[in-house]
């Protein structure tokens, strides 16, 4: 059975990957030009925002520290932090494509914690219950990237 230590980090990586993504999508409403894009963006970052707050109660009802980044969580994929360069006045393909992308790896860092079999029962009910949040926004970016025609 996974300790508290262990699961804690686990938290941490997924706090990580919301905090990213809410900035990301943040990015991402500044450089789309849709005023329904820059909406579904913000929407987005919020919606982090929002994750990553009952991810970090959580983290400090186990007794951790919310602020302090995990051994696992320092080594999070930094996909986000490139969006404005890779955007920068490329257009609104190129801003929704850049977020499927971030969106790609926070199912991907859900998937892992997911898979590891020594999540305890409570915290997995949890991480699924946000994952299911993260998974339903990916498919809507991801049907509204193939629904775009690349500038």
């Amino acid at each position: 059975m996974m300790n508290n230590e262990q699961a804690i980090d686990k938290l941490q990586y997924l706090l990580g990957t919301l905090r990213d993504g809410e900035k990301g999508f943040a990015q991402a409403a500044d450089h789309a030009d849709a005023p329904d894009l820059k909406t579904l963006f913000t929407e987005r970052s919020q919606q982090r925002a929002t994750l990553a707050g009952e991810v970090a109660a959580k983290i400090q009802g186990m007794g951790g520290d919310a602020d302090k980044g995990g051994s696992v969580g320092a080594a999070l994929h930094r996909t986000w932090l490139n969006v404005r360069d890779a955007v920068t006045g490329k257009g609104d393909y190129a801003v929704v494509a850049e977020a499927e992308r971030g969106e790609d790896v926070a199912i991907q860092n859900y998937q892992d914690v997911m898979n590891d079999a020594e999540l305890p029962a409570d915290l997995r009910s949890f991480v699924d219950g946000q994952y299911a949040q993260v998974k339903t926004s990916h498919d809507q970016i991801r049907d509204l990237k193939h629904s775009m025609k690349p500038d």
